[in-house]
């Protein structure tokens, strides 16, 4: 690639952060901000077509230039791949025009230069996600395609302009970290069915950090991931060979990924999830009832229920559900 080291077409282009930190958590979710400005020279203009045309890239330490594109590279997120091939710099970026709304910058004391846009005539954001090791620095560089054949980019000496970005670890939580609150939504009857619903609010200890995502590692959001049923019947003699119908209780968990506010419906009973922000919801129904409905289940479990819970900077902690008092209770553990 050809590079015009002159101002003859543009008198100013600049690339620079422009969210209020230039660390990044090297998590593949968080995002930082660049903004890249550009001034025409005197006579000259920018089309929106050579605006299209802004693409970011780092200099290899072989001093090629590495174009950073939508998506990570193979080599960033497969180890197995990455052992038998050797990991480019570019692998460990992903560039995209629009911003996450579910994470937010590195938290910071300070503001972005807002200038930077206003005193030029024309600018394009771009946000950068990372899975580069932590505690690197990267310099980001910008380039724009005026014509076939004839390229400007901020790394000349004339322009002699880049955006520094420095990885940070994500930070390590436990379990006493988190809490999980257990409140009981409804009791109620539906036919000849007792129906018993607690819902349950997995959240941070410390109430600045919120869950905005989670994966699951299991069975789906909104399935149920463990079932039980137990016979509760109390003893009855029988009468002329007849037994009386046998009484089974029977529980049944379910979790639910963070987003829009809901309902879970179950047995005529409805109860509302997702309204507190930053927590991550699960349900536990109980059951007891008499007759074939019940009598088919024996102790079952459809999981385990794996997790990756996400904060608001992109970090991904692993946990587990886990039962107690025979399935009538939920709890958890951490998942390394």
């Amino acid at each position: 690639m050809q590079l015009r080291n002159d101002a003859q077409w543009l008198s100013k282009f600049k690339i620079e952060v422009t969210s209020n930190s230039n660390r990044l958590y090297s998590n593949g979710n968080q995002q930082i901000k660049v903004t890249v400005s550009l001034t025409p020279a005197k006579g000259q203009e920018i089309s929106d077509e050579q605006l299209n045309s802004l693409w970011l890239f780092l200099i290899s330490d072989d001093g090629q230039y590495r174009d950073l594109g939508a998506g990570f590279g193979r080599g960033a997120y497969d180890p197995e791949w990455a052992a038998q091939n050797p990991v480019l710099p570019e692998d460990l970026f992903r560039v995209s025009t629009v911003k996450d709304p579910r994470f937010e910058y590195y938290a910071a004391s300070g503001s972005a230069p807002v200038n930077l846009i206003e005193s030029s005539s024309r600018a394009r954001s771009f946000y950068i996600s990372s899975l580069a090791p932590a505690g690197e620095r990267y310099k980001i560089y910008a380039a724009i395609t005026k014509e076939e054949g004839v390229e400007y980019a901020t790394s000349t000496s004339i322009f002699n302009s880049h955006a520094e970005i420095e990885t940070v670890a994500s930070p390590h939580k436990k379990r006493s970290d988190f809490t999980l609150e257990r409140v009981h939504e409804y009791e109620g009857k539906s036919g000849d069915t007792d129906v018993d619903i607690d819902l349950y609010y997995l959240e941070f200890a410390n109430r600045h950090f919120k869950i905005v995502d989670a994966i699951p590692y299991g069975p789906n959001a909104d399935e149920s991931y463990y079932n039980d049923a137990l016979d509760v019947s109390p003893w009855y003699r029988v009468f002329d060979g007849v037994w009386p119908a046998r009484i089974y209780e029977e529980h049944f968990h379910f979790a639910f990924k963070p987003g829009k506010p809901g309902h879970f419906n179950s047995h005529d009973a409805s109860v509302a999830v997702n309204t507190r922000e930053g927590a991550m919801n699960f349900i536990r129904l109980e059951l007891i009832g008499y007759g074939s409905e019940f009598a088919r289940y024996t102790r079952t479990f459809f999981g385990p229920s794996r997790w990756g819970v996400i904060d608001q900077y992109g970090n991904e902690y692993g946990i587990q559900m886990t039962q107690e008092n025979a399935g009538n209770e939920l709890n958890f553990k951490m998942r390394h």
